[in-house]
């Protein structure tokens, strides 16, 4: 079980290194400054794999202080020796070095011998290095389950180790012909790795520490004496062997110059940069010692599998977790080196091996290097895929009582004969390349004669000065590497190159001699002649008078030249020749001393490098886009194109080359379709003079064969012309057939609209006309059910809850048909909020009086709170609003009370309905909104859902909206919020007038005017029953009586009359006007004016036959009758 879930933790664990190197190349995980230093220091952890996590206990086991030169050296290397990292690494990214073969050929004269030698050293000396990796793996899975080679195979295991570390070094390190370019996540996912060994080794020492600490007397583990295993006698030549190798390897190492030069972002490091890897090594030393002293003291095998001490130890106190744990730590080591090794290797390969070779074969077949950089890129891909083959083949062929420090020591030892030509290369301007190769091969000569051959044939070595097989190999290896390289370096002449490249290598950290710049006698006129040699007189005289700013001072010719004009001179001059180039100049200016010929010709070989670099990255910018680009120079000839250009207009490659007048090109172009040449020359002039005038121009032009171009032109600095050409044809395209379906789709969209409005106004006539011809006959019912009411006996209760019933239920079909109706004025627009400004208080004494008899009955108590502010707003909409929210609540509400009031908010007025009723849950809170939606409450609730849906739309129309606070089986708070408005004087409200009382209207005469027979009788009846001398008429010329105390018309009639004209035609027969009472089901803002306007009352059918008694009242005095008759009488 422990070794199938080891075996999937590596495999969620490699995925999990996936996804972070694609998150670092996609830019999702973005670094400060400090982080990015730390990540780079964590990087360069790469140096310790499974040798170094596996081994070095093991070294230390049987060899005590001999596993401490590994980390020794390095840590040497990074504090002492740091001088040699920092220089290396400012030279590395000045230079674009892709990796240690390229860095040592730009050294020694450019030379392809030289990196091809040390890419054939560093492919033999690290093949062994990397079967070791694989090794570890292989051994940790034996320990883990030690039958695993009679189920699965340990080879196979290991197979599938190198296939994943080969995929993830395509995906990751292959990907761009760039090899300078910095691999965001590759750097990312190395550090990763370097916390998890971290991480692991810490947990595995602290555990050692544990165990050591707790040895019991009497039991099996036996305590350790430090001494006897750690002693200064060990620290004897090959210590010291040990350690200059490891010094050297921690530079050397292809995988350690690429992670520490060529994906380096900076080229001058930090502290944190140069600190956070010799930390690193020295916290990992210290953990090697508690668990090296706790797998002597509890393993008694433990000298006998030395290497595997740090899985044997948690495995023997049944730690699986931590044995797993472990695991993952040597699995990391083992595949960051391997990952790291093969993508160095690979471009070492390819490009000092490969290339020249490709390069010397497509000589003269016209290949573009873009196609052939492609191609490399699958060469790279395949040479990672060859050297893991190669790796994993060596494994299967190691014997397997090699340790595996013996195997990292080979190919420390090989790796160390770099360092010599390194170095000296840094610091000593006579080494040449002559030299370099011959101590390089002296060296690989001896390592392989000394080292490999006795490793793997047996037998002693040929020659030895040493006990040690490795000592001897290694100090007679690296003498004659020195010894050769520098006699021959002495005793040769370098050419041209070579110097220049030495020179630029070793004065790259000259000083400025900083007591000649006061004493050289040098003036303000020599630096300025020497910037204008180099940027010209206007960019000279700009630097000058940007220093004048900058520090106070007048900086005149004849004035001596000062510390801050040196300091500005070389930065202006590094930007063109280069920093060491630039350093050299300035030297040679303050020393009055000639430039030597090497750091001249330096000079012109960086700043060609540099014009080369540029002309080729800009070549590859314009080759790599879409549009066709020309380039022409002061003189109007063409000195840069792109194949899309040459494509775009087929224009023939003779005609095509460096210093061919762009004149000829636009003629050769005009002339396909004007045959007149005249015509022809003018318009090349015409064209010809906007490039020399350098005004830019945009442009779309139609070819003849249909395509669309976009030209645009601007001019250079350089008084040349740069013309960009853009194939639109497919835009236009699309824009015309856009253009044509949107016109479509406006068109459709106009009638669809123009049949939605037609539509929306036939509904809400409909709407209108239906709720008028439904409220006839319920006006009809309930009038009827008010005279049955009468009519029965007050003994008689059964019979009056009944006609009660009948009642109730033409009112609730009243309220469902008008806010069905309002709903449909809603839809098509038909209400819009005529606002005015009123107290609310009369607002709310107007809603207490309506419903204060309602919750009477209901046993509920309705409070009102008094407010003093005004509001202003539809005063209609807004009361039909709280309508409906106070009789809601009075509805929902079992028991407890109702209260309504108002806040302030800021500047506004927040209403709310409060009420002690079941409350609604927070699922129902949005839904009780929805038209058609009622929420289950004690009793059975009367309408359809309609009534908050049709408020919540009118608080729209008004600017807010309902909101709603509700706490389940406490209440709810129902509010809506309008602006506050100064109070405005308020006009005297009428005194309502108390309902006549029964009996009160008897001989009253009143003139019923409807066009409904059965309206008609109803209400006749009705009014009859209260003792009046009613008369009736469904249109004007019936009418036969004289002015009555009070006429009651419907609104709309027959043929189109309204009562208004009715009522005309009446006053003007009769010469009187008595009092009006409108009763229509017209509910509109129309009806309502005209009330106004003529002083009626207007009352909506079915009219409830006490509001209609109240509403007499109020307009028909008890003695009206009487007082007619004595008028009649006088």
């Amino acid at each position: 079980m422990t070794l199938w879930l080891a075996i999937a933790i590596a495999l969620i664990y490699s995925a999990g290194l996936f996804a972070l190197a694609v998150a670092g190349d996609r830019g999702r995980i973005r670094l400060n400054e400090t982080r990015s230093a730390l990540v780079y220091g964590l990087s360069l952890a790469v140096y310790a794999t499974s040798w170094t996590f596996y081994g070095a206990v093991g070294t230390a086991v049987t060899g005590g202080l001999e596993f401490l030169p590994i980390y020794l050296g390095p840590i040497l290397l990074f504090t002492l020796g740091y001088p040699i990292v920092r220089k290396t690494l400012r030279l590395g990214k000045a230079m674009h070095s892709t990796s240690i073969a390229d860095f040592l050929s730009t050294r020694y004269g450019k030379s392809g011998s030289v990196a091809a030698l040390v890419t054939v050293i560093a492919t033999i000396g690290l093949l062994p290095y990397v079967a070791l990796q694989l090794k570890s793996v292989a051994q940790t899975l034996t320990e883990l389950s030690p039958d695993i080679r009679q189920n699965i195979g340990t080879s196979d295991v290991v197979l599938a180790v190198a296939g994943i570390m080969a995929l993830f070094a395509i995906l990751f390190g292959t990907r761009s012909v760039d090899l300078t370019r910095h691999n965001r996540g590759l750097v990312l996912t190395i550090a990763a790795e370097a916390i998890v060994k971290l991480f692991a080794l810490m947990i595995m020492a602290g555990f050692a520490i544990w165990l050591i600490w707790n040895i019991e007397p009497g039991s099996s583990a036996a305590p350790v004496n430090p001494a006897e295993i750690f002693a200064a006698d060990q620290m004897d030549a090959r210590f010291w062997v040990l350690t200059l190798i490891a010094f050297c390897a921690a530079l050397c190492l292809p995988r350690q110059f690429h992670m520490t030069v060529v994906e380096a972002t900076v080229d001058k490091p930090g502290r944190l940069m140069q600190w956070t890897f010799p930390i690193y090594l020295a916290i990992t030393t210290l953990a090697v010692f508690p668990i090296t002293m706790a797998g002597l003291a509890y393993l008694d095998g433990a000298r006998s599998a030395p290497d595997m001490i740090m899985l044997a130890l948690p495995l023997a106190q049944g730690l699986d977790w931590l044995a797993i744990a472990v695991f993952i730590g040597g699995f990391s080591a083992a595949t960051g080196m391997i990952i790291v090794t093969t993508i160095a290797l690979s471009a070492m390969i390819t490009n000092d091996l490969v290339v020249p070779v490709v390069y010397r074969l497509r000589q003269g077949t016209g290949d573009s290097t873009l196609t052939m950089g492609q191609q490399l890129l699958w060469v790279r891909r395949s040479v990672v895929l060859g050297f893991l083959a190669l790796a994993y083949l060596y494994y299967r062929t190691i014997d397997n009582s090699a340790t595996l420090a013996g195997l990292g020591t080979i190919s420390f030892a090989a790796v160390a004969q770099f360092a010599p030509g390194l170095i000296a290369g840094l610091y000593w301007k006579s080494a040449n390349r002559n030299g370099m190769m011959a101590g390089l091969s002296a060296g690989f000569a001896s390592w392989f004669l000394l080292l490999i051959v006795p490793a793997y044939l047996g037998g002693d070595p040929l020659i030895a000065i040493s006990g040690d097989p490795l000592v001897s190999g290694v100090i007679i290896s690296l003498v004659a590497n020195i010894s050769l390289f520098a006699l021959v370096s002495v005793a040769t002449r370098p050419n041209l190159v070579d110097q220049a490249q030495a020179a630029s290598f070793v004065a790259l950290d000259r000083e400025l001699p900083q007591d000649k710049i006061g004493t050289s006698g040098k003036r303000v006129a020599d630096f300025r002649l020497l910037l204008e040699q180099f940027v010209g007189s206007d960019n000279a005289r700009a630097t000058l008078t940007a220093l004048r700013q900058t520090t106070g001072k007048g900086y005149n010719d004849l004035d001596r030249a000062d510390a801050a004009l040196v300091e500005m001179s070389e930065r202006q001059l590094s930007g063109i020749l280069g920093a060491s180039s630039a350093r050299s100049l300035i030297i040679s200016t303050l020393e009055g001393d000639a430039v030597p010929l090497e750091e001249v010709v330096a000079m012109f070989d960086e700043t060609s490098q540099r014009l080369q670099f540029s002309g080729e990255l800009l070549q590859t910018a314009i080759e790599n886009i879409d549009q066709g680009v020309a380039v022409v120079d002061q003189d109007m000839r063409l000195v840069a194109w792109n194949s899309r250009y040459v494509e775009m207009f087929g224009l023939p490659e003779e005609l095509v080359i460096v210093g061919q007048p762009i004149g000829d090109l636009i003629a050769h172009n005009l002339g396909r379709t004007e045959p007149d040449g005249n015509l022809v020359a003018e318009e090349v002039e015409k064209r010809l003079g906007h490039m020399r005038a350098g005004r830019r121009h945009a442009l779309e032009r139609e070819q003849p064969d249909g395509r669309v171009l976009r030209i645009m032109g601007n001019p250079t600095p350089q008084q040349g012309y740069v013309t960009s050409y853009t194939d639109i044809t497919a835009d236009r395209r699309q824009e015309q057939a856009l253009e044509t379906m949107v016109e479509e789709r406006t068109r459709q969209l106009t009638e669809a609209n123009a049949a939605l409005e037609k539509a929306t106004r036939s509904k809400t006539r409909f709407l209108a006309a239906a709720s008028h011809d439904l409220v006839q006959p319920m006006n009809a019912a309930r009038l009827f059910t008010s005279a049955l009411s009468e009519e029965i006996d007050d003994g008689n209760e059964t019979s009056r809850q009944l006609v009660s019933q009948i009642d109730h239920s033409i009112e609730m079909a009243d309220k469902l048909l008008r806010t069905l109706l309002d709903i449909s004025k809603l839809d098509g627009g038909g209400l819009k909020p005529n606002p005015v400004t009123f107290s609310v208080q009369e607002l709310f004494d107007d809603l207490r009086t309506q419903f204060e008899g309602r919750a009477a009955d209901e046993r509920l108590d309705l409070r009102v709170v008094g407010s003093s502010t005004w509001i202003s707003a539809d005063k209609g909409m807004l009361a039909s609003i709280m309508q409906n929210l106070i009789s809601n609540a009075l509805r929902y509400t079992e028991q407890g009370r109702v209260l309504l009031g108002a806040r302030r908010r800021g500047q506004k007025i927040e209403l709310q309905v409060w009420d002690s009723g079941p409350g609604i849950s927070q699922d129902d809170l949005e839904s009780v909104f929805e038209e058609f939606r009622q929420l289950r409450s004690h009793s059975n609730s009367e309408g359809v859902g309609l009534g908050l849906a049709l408020a919540q739309r009118l608080a729209r129309l008004l600017g807010s909206e309902i909101q709603l606070v509700s706490t389940p089986d406490k209440g709810s708070c129902f509010s809506l919020t309008l602006p506050e408005t100064a109070p405005e004087t308020e006009p005297a409200r009428p005194v309502a007038v108390p309902a006549t009382p029964s009996g009160s209207f008897d001989d009253l005469e009143i003139l019923c005017i409807d066009n409904e027979p059965k309206a008609l009788e109803a209400l006749s009846g009705l009014l009859t029953r209260w003792g009046c001398e009613v008369a009736t008429a469904t249109r004007l010329d019936e009418v036969e009586t004289g002015c009555p105390d009070l006429l009651i018309l419907d609104y709309q009639l027959d043929n189109d009359v309204t009562g208004d004209e009715i009522y005309a035609g009446l006053t003007e027969r009769w010469g009187k006007k008595p009092p009006v009472i409108l009763l229509t089901a017209e509910d509109t803002d129309a009806t309502l004016a005209l009330c106004r306007n003529l002083g009626f009352e207007r009352l909506l059918k079915p009219a409830s036959p006490m509001a209609l008694r109240a509403l007499m009242g109020s307009l028909v005095r008890p003695s009206s009758k009487k007082e007619k008759t004595a008028d009649a009488a006088s």
